[in-house]
């Protein structure tokens, strides 16, 4: 089947939020090659896009020297076109990709669906396949942006989505055909690959004189009705606390480089000068795809605001706290029971620190919840691709 596969030289073009110094989307990045590749695809008939070529992570261009990097917003609307009439496929490897922006992005309301439903329909034009894999639909609240998703949904053959109210807003809101719809898990799942030990990243912490290890990931983009200061002042305090009773607080950003609102950039100018007479505090310059693995196993509890911090949390084992600033966060907290979890707009000092408190206290009760729901998601990701022709459209 692979000789098949490679004598027909079917191409691909994948598609997602990569090259962004984003941990979780180059880690689905990671992924979604991995599964092409499994399938027996060559990286030379492969595209994906990226918003820069020079910040897909080194070891992604290492595995797979021959991948064609597409730079996003560089290539003009022609040049989009003639790749879309190279390619066999279309596939959206993960990601919330239909949502309405927040102010705080910096981006218009509807640019990213719009952007999805015109590549569809684009796609459709040229005669390539649409696939969209371990997809998320965000907030949608707007006509407009209800008009648009259902578009782009309607013009892709097959759409598996991550969790369960993905799928109910898509089939009932967005009236998407039961043919066309699947119910899965997010692509972070599909394969193990992440978690072997690729970068040995010690932290310099003395596990004798601190007695616990604390990592914490904060972001800038938070929803627009969020009271900013108060936000602010809250991390501040608590982060302050967790030093003054001898702990160890590892500053874990998700994302550098990319813009001005980075993580280490905002964690930088909002948190250290609070902080940084601290011996016990560690910001990470970077972090890399293939050691955050490795990093945050090196921590007894995580605060996690990032998505795929509370899923990689999750799958190493690592009791957390999701201080939960957008949709997807909740209904993945939701969807696993898990008991320490407090909605952004609910938070308060005492509430992170009772929240904290709990989950230090629980760590060992939490493990095999945190096992069993590590298991049933990488079963659910093999099995929601069960039923998506790709693959077999790739021999035919």
């Amino acid at each position: 089947m692979t000789q098949q596969r490679t004598k027909k030289n079917k191409k691909i073009l994948l598609l997602g939020s990569y090259g962004q110094t984003n941990i979780g989307d180059d880690l689905l990045m990671w992924n979604f090659l991995a599964l092409l590749k499994k399938q027996g695809f060559n990286d030379t008939d492969i595209y994906v896009n990226a918003n820069k070529a020079a910040l897909v992570p080194k070891i992604i261009r290492t595995s797979y020297p021959g991948l064609h990097i597409i730079e996003t917003y560089r290539t003009s609307v022609v040049g989009w076109l003639r790749l879309l009439k190279k390619v066999d496929f279309v596939v959206y490897g993960g990601g919330t990709i239909y949502k309405e922006l927040y102010a705080s992005t910096g981006r218009s309301r509807h640019s990213v669906t719009a952007r999805m439903m015109i590549m569809n329909l684009l796609a459709r034009l040229t005669g390539a396949r649409v696939y969209h894999l371990n997809i998320g639909i965000g907030s949608i609240k707007s006509n407009l942006g209800k008009y648009i998703a259902r578009r782009g949904l309607a013009a892709a053959d097959y759409s598996v989505f991550r969790d369960e109210q993905s799928y109910t807003f898509a089939r009932q809101t967005l009236q998407l055909p039961a043919h066309k719809a699947a119910r899965s898990t997010d692509g972070l799942f599909l394969d193990p690959i992440w978690q072997k030990p690729w970068h040995d990243t010690p932290l310099p912490i003395d596990t004798k004189k601190y007695k616990t290890t604390v990592g914490i990931n904060m972001l800038s983009d938070i929803p627009d009705w969020i009271d900013r200061d108060h936000y602010l002042q809250v991390m501040r305090t608590f982060i302050q606390d967790l030093l003054q009773q001898g702990n160890y607080v590892v500053l874990i950003p998700f994302q550098h480089t990319f813009n001005h609102n980075n993580d280490v950039a905002f964690m930088q100018k909002e948190i250290m000068p609070h902080v940084r007479q601290y011996p016990n505090v560690l910001l990470l310059p970077r972090v890399e795809i293939d050691a955050i693995g490795g990093i945050l196993a090196q921590c007894d509890v995580l605060i996690g605001m990032r998505f795929h911090s509370l899923l990689l949390a999750t799958a190493l084992k690592v009791p957390f706290v999701a201080v939960m600033y957008d949709t997807k966060c909740e209904r993945f907290v939701r969807e696993i029971a898990y008991p320490h979890a407090l909605k952004l707009e609910e938070l308060t000092a005492e509430a992170l620190h009772k929240t904290y408190n709990a989950a230090l206290k629980g760590r060992e009760d939490l493990m095999p919840l945190l096992q069993k729901v590590t298991e049933q998601h990488y079963r659910e990701a093999g099995e929601g691709l069960h039923h998506v022709s790709l693959l077999e459209g790739a021999t035919s």
